[in-house]
């Protein structure tokens, strides 16, 4: 058993988690991608499908073509040229022909202020539970319930204490801005509530969330929710 094996099973007991943590990483225009996974020949509906559906065990080599969603592609930087005007008069201000947001600037805020990745820079991401890494996957994401969430919180600012920020994205673009975009390009963790594309297109339950990590944060986060196995058990007895 390797080291992302070790992790994600201690992790999955610890917390008791449905899904197993998902490890991503983004290829660039320039980088070699792995020899030995091929792309996937099934189009998903978004990026955020994709993490659900490794968090259940599979794994994906995707191109943009194959990730269904036009928003998550842009956020994640595998757009040349994004017109971001269509999204703001098709996108999330009517989408699925309920209205999101009341008014056009309300729309163009959530738009324009989530996190980016540079444009046209992406060429493949790669998405598959974290224990079929042999290295550091760029982002970590969880899918947990709300105490799950607590407990993942608690292990990232374990040593620091304090406030935690964790900026949301208004509704929308929660997946591939607020947990992934965010840590690759700050490196600091966050959390989302994901939005309604997001939860249609993924089929996430309704008592789930996400959680985003850099892959540097991994290691620590790991060793804090073992030093906190006795509090998480003191909760776990007094729930049943």
């Amino acid at each position: 058993m390797n080291r992302f094996q070790n992790i994600s099973q201690d992790l999955m007991n610890s917390l008791s988690l449905q899904y197993e943590p998902v490890g991503v990483d983004l290829y660039q225009d320039a980088e070699a991608l792995p020899p030995d996974i091929p792309f996937t020949q099934k189009e998903l509906k978004s990026y955020c499908q994709a993490l659900v559906l490794a968090g259940e065990g599979q794994r994906f080599l995707l191109a943009k073509e194959q990730m269904g969603c036009k928003l998550g592609t842009s956020v994640l930087g595998f757009e040349k040229d994004q017109d971001m005007k269509a999204y703001l008069d098709d996108g999330v201000l009517e989408k699925y022909g309920v209205g999101l947001f009341g008014n056009e600037e309300a729309s163009a805020e959530t738009i324009h202020k989530s996190n980016y990745l540079e444009k046209g820079k992406t060429q493949a991401a790669f998405i598959a539970p974290l224990s079929e890494f042999q290295q550091p996957p760029q982002v970590v994401v969880f899918t947990a319930d709300s105490q799950q969430a607590m407990w993942l919180l608690y292990a990232l600012n374990y040593e620091d204490g304090g406030k935690m920020n964790l900026p949301q994205s208004g509704g929308a673009l929660g997946g591939c801005s607020d947990i992934t975009a965010l840590p690759l390009l700050k490196g600091i963790p966050n959390i989302t509530f994901l939005g309604l594309g997001c939860r249609m297109k993924s089929a996430i339950g309704p008592n789930h969330l996400m959680l985003g990590i850099s892959g540097d944060a991994l290691d620590q986060l790991h060793a804090h929710i073992l030093d906190m196995a006795k509090p998480i058990a003191m909760l776990n007895k007094q729930r049943n």
